[in-house]
């Protein structure tokens, strides 16, 4: 309701300065008031012209049409001021003839502008004309550039005399070209009203949208009753420049008002019919407009600021131009919703807690089976030269000291095996092949034994690449059976350990050829045992 009631009042003050200028045509009509009448009325309608355009500023969204429309205004104005200067100002019939053929400019070129409008429509704000639609302009400019040249030839208008100014400016007849000026103007209008009727996509508008049409056809009619010479419409209506500068107004008005041109009237009681609650305010913090849903409480916040009301409403503002935007948002939930997220981030942190340490309470169980099964795994593995030990140191108890030194040397082989076989058990588990020098390691300790022991022992190592290790402990275990069989008449041992095989020379009272396998071969030459057996080597790796 309100804004009809603007719109209202509106109409009321434009139709009040039309009437007030006409009624001034009528005391100038019966020579009343002197000149004073023609000028006032000249300056009503350079102001309600002025306005236009300043109200057209304020209104049009899209630029490129607001461009023309402001171009089209200052044409009418410039239209209003040439009549204004001809008829009131100026004396001499030369420079009156002039300003007469100056009419044209606005009257060619306010119907191109037209065509532009009537092509803006409906296309994005960065749409540009293209070239074809540029090269329409030349056709007013040579138009115009005709009229303005008719002196030298006439080809617009001849004059009764023959020559332009005498004896007067007023006998005059038309020629070719000034129907051409006509038929481009009529085919302008009508290609504007079309193109406006047709791009017009809101069903809503109803009838509405043959306002522009209507007032179009109106115009055509006036312009040729006017030519024609109708006396009535030459008497009452006879103000040709302000009656077509009215009805271009009117139809591009009508145009806004049925919203074939898009404006942003309207746009107050939208604001304040949103559910938003939501206030503009002034640079001094004063509510200026509030919509319906924002409460009287709602005031700007200083510097910023946001106000956190104990409804949980939070009141926020931000600069906009010439003042402030405030708006409310409803934050309870949130809060509710950031104290239940608190509260979950609590817990989680105490089952992270929770959950590490059970996991360390696990990783220690699972280290402590790993090492059980190791430990089982080896005690298995060495159970018999366990229970040989402890034999042994029982023996030793009460044996004299030949007997206890011959179970001391057996206890430090078998603890010298037991100790070496877990060293290579472990790296098996880590490595797939062993650097030559852990086999040196392991068979030179087996020797430094053997030589405690009084048993002559030697080795010679011929390798020069790694060695799966598998075959490593395989090795090894051939030695200790070895060492086991013979452990009482062993005399001497050689080894030989190149990258394809191991050999070794016994010397000894026992039968070795029980070790004999596929993998081993044993021998007996001159009083000494000759084993050999191959090594993969990398192939086994």
């Amino acid at each position: 309701m309100k804004r009809n009631t603007r719109q209202l009042y509106l109409m009321i003050f434009v139709f009040t300065l039309i009437i007030a200028a006409y009624s001034c045509r009528l005391l100038a009509w019966f020579n009343i008031g002197g000149n004073y009448p023609s000028y006032v009325r000249a300056a009503l309608y350079l102001l309600l012209f002025v306005l236009w355009g300043y109200s057209l500023d304020q209104r049009i969204i899209q630029k490129s049409v607001l461009h023309c429309l402001r171009l089209m205004d200052v044409l009418m104005l410039i239209w209003l001021t040439l009549r204004t200067l001809k008829y009131e100002v100026v004396t001499d019939m030369t420079v009156a003839r002039y300003l007469w053929y100056l009419y044209y400019l606005p009257i060619i070129f306010i119907p191109l502008l037209g065509v532009y409008i009537a092509i803006f429509l409906g296309k994005s704000e960065n749409y540009q004309l293209s070239k074809k639609s540029w090269l329409l302009s030349l056709i007013p400019a040579a138009l115009f550039l005709t009229v303005i040249t008719n002196d030298l030839h006439q080809q617009v208008f001849v004059f009764e005399s023959g020559i332009p100014g005498v004896p007067d400016n007023k006998v005059v007849f038309h020629r070719p070209v000034y129907f051409v000026i006509l038929v481009w103007i009529v085919g302008c209008v009508c290609f504007s009203i079309v193109q406006l009727l047709k791009k017009n996509r809101l069903p809503s508008i109803g009838k509405r949208r043959m306002m522009p049409f209507v007032l179009s056809c109106v115009m055509l009619l006036y312009g040729v009753l006017y030519l024609l010479g109708f006396q009535v419409v030459r008497d009452v209506f006879g103000d040709m420049n302000v009656m077509f500068c009215l009805f271009y107004a009117a139809i591009y008005e009508s145009c806004i008002h049925c919203r074939m041109i898009q404006s942003n009237t309207g746009y107050v009681e939208l604001y304040e019919a949103t559910t938003l609650a939501s206030c503009i305010a002034d640079q001094n913090g004063h509510i200026l407009l509030r919509s319906r849903t924002a409460g009287e409480n709602m005031v700007c916040p200083q510097e910023g600021e946001s106000i956190v009301c104990p409804d949980g409403m939070r009141i926020s503002a931000a600069p906009v131009k010439d003042g402030f935007v405030i708006w409310g948002d409803n934050v309870q939930h949130l809060a509710e919703l950031r104290a239940r997220l608190d509260e979950n981030k609590r817990k989680k942190e105490n089952n992270k807690k929770k959950l590490k340490d059970a996991y360390l309470v696990q990783k220690q169980l699972y280290e402590l089976t790993e090492k059980n099964h190791i430990y089982d795994e080896l005690e298995e593995k060495h159970k018999k030269q366990t229970e040989r030990i402890k034999e042994l140191l029982e023996q030793c108890r009460n044996a004299k000291p030949p007997k206890m030194r011959e179970h001391m040397k057996e206890i430090l082989l078998l603890g010298t095996y037991i100790k070496r076989s877990a060293n290579l058990y472990f790296l098996s588990q880590e490595y797939e092949k062993l650097p030559q020098q852990e086999l040196r390691l392991t068979i030179d300790e087996l020797v430094r034994a053997m030589n405690s022991c009084e048993v002559e022992c030697g080795v010679v190592y011929l390798t020069t690449k790694p060695i799966a290790s598998k075959e490593v402990e395989r090795l090894f275990e051939l030695l200790k059976t070895i060492m086991e069989m013979t452990i009482s008449e062993l005399h001497s041992l050689f080894i030989s350990v190149s990258d394809q095989e191991m050999n070794l020379s016994v010397e000894c009272m026992i039968d070795l050829s029980e070790i004999a396998s596929a993998e081993v071969m044993v021998c007996r030459e001159d009083g000494l045992w000759l084993i050999r057996t191959l090594i993969g080597g990398e192939a086994n790796a």
